[in-house]
Formats: structure tokens, sequence, C-alpha cells
């Protein structure tokens, strides 16, 4: 039984150089050259195929495997994760979810989360919902915000969808509770109804003033 367990052990720690095609006496070296590669291979925007994301986080989970083990690199150096995941690309959806779940720092873990927070797009709420098991509570904190920003975003604009579309009555209501209520949700309906005529565009103006979001420009 101890040989079969030492036996388990070994296979599971081999296995992170399997999936990055390596033998298990790599060095550091070898292991950042290889997860550059393959992270490039498999990165959904680098193959323009979306089945490969599976594969794309396996590599990034065994790189993080290894890099831990071997003592020798940071999980994803600054210079390596602009490399692979690209600056220029940050607000990527999956760059980003990437980022929150995987980077190596918490802060860097935190602030990519608040970009999905506003991104205003339901997609982020499946890296959201990993994020709030984070093994840090700041970016767990950090992630409940982002989930009732990201929730209250998607109200604002359903909310401004119909006021494009309401009559009268429905208009009187949506402006009766915005000043009621003074939640942001209902600031991008007032400035869609501030950039029209008549007396909702004044009353938004108003209520627009008043929360100091722009100045009134009067009736």
């Amino acid at each position: 039984m101890p040989q079969a367990r030492r036996r388990l052990i070994k296979v599971d720690r081999n296995e992170p150089y399997r999936i990055l095609g390596l033998d298990a006496d790599a060095d550091g070296s070898e292991v950042k050259a290889a997860f550059r590669y393959l992270s490039k291979k498999y990165h959904p925007d680098s193959s323009g195929d979306p089945s490969t994301t599976l594969r794309f986080m396996r590599v990034m989970k065994a790189y993080k495997t290894l890099d831990v083990e071997l003592g020798k690199e940071r999980l994803i150096s600054n210079r390596v994760r602009a490399r692979v995941l690209g600056e220029s690309r940050e607000d990527d959806m999956f760059s980003l979810g990437c980022l929150a779940l995987t980077a190596p720092e918490a802060a860097g873990r935190r602030r990519a989360i608040r970009k999905l927070g506003f991104s205003g797009k339901k997609a982020a709420y499946v890296f959201l919902r990993r994020a709030l098991g984070d093994r840090d509570e700041t970016v767990v904190a950090t992630a409940v915000r982002a989930v009732a920003d990201l929730s209250a975003f998607q109200a604002s604009s359903e909310m401004a969808a119909l006021w494009a579309r309401a009559g009268t009555t429905v208009r009187n209501a949506v402006m009766d509770a915005a000043e009621a209520t003074g939640e942001p949700l209902f600031r991008q309906t007032l400035e869609l109804a501030a950039g029209e005529t008549g007396s909702h565009a004044v009353r938004a103006r108003r209520l627009l003033s008043e929360a100091g979001i722009v100045k009134n420009r009067g009736a």
C-alpha cells in the first residue's frame, strides 16, 4: 500500500510536465519556454477556436503548479503576461477572466475583477462566480462588489431600453422612481432623456444636475 501511494503521488507530480510536453527532469527555463509556446497556441484569441479554452486553462494550471514546486519563477511575470495575454488586449473578456483567476498577486486579481464588474457583459459572471471562491478575502470582497456592479449595469441598460420604447405613462413612472430613490441604475435612462426635448428632458437634466453628473442646462 505505501508503494502504491508513492506511485500515485509520483504520477500526480509528473502530470504538469506531461501537460507541457516535458520530461520530469525539465528545468525552469524549459518549463517557461513550453508555457510560452502552449499558452499562445491554445489561447482562444490566437487559435481562433473557442474549444481550446480548456486546454489553455490546463496549461496555465500546470505552469502554476511547476512554478511553485520549482521555486524559480513567478507564475506569470509581468513580461510574460504581457507577451502571452497582450497588454493591448488586457480588456478582452477572456484575458481579464484569466487574470482574475490566476494572476499571482491579489492586487492583480482585484484589478481584473473590478474591470469585469464594469464590463456590462453577462459572460463576465462566469469568471466572477469562480472568483468568489478565491483564497484571499480581499479578492472575494472585490468579487462581491463586482457582481453587484455587473447586475446594476445590466439593469441600467434594460431600464434605458424600456425608456426608449415606453409611452408617457411608463416614462412618468420611471421619472418618479428615479427622483424618489436616486438609484444609480437610472443614470443611463436620465442621460438618454436629457438629450430629448419636452418636460421629461427638463426633469432629467435637473435630476442629473442635483446628482452632480451634469450641469443644469435649463428648460
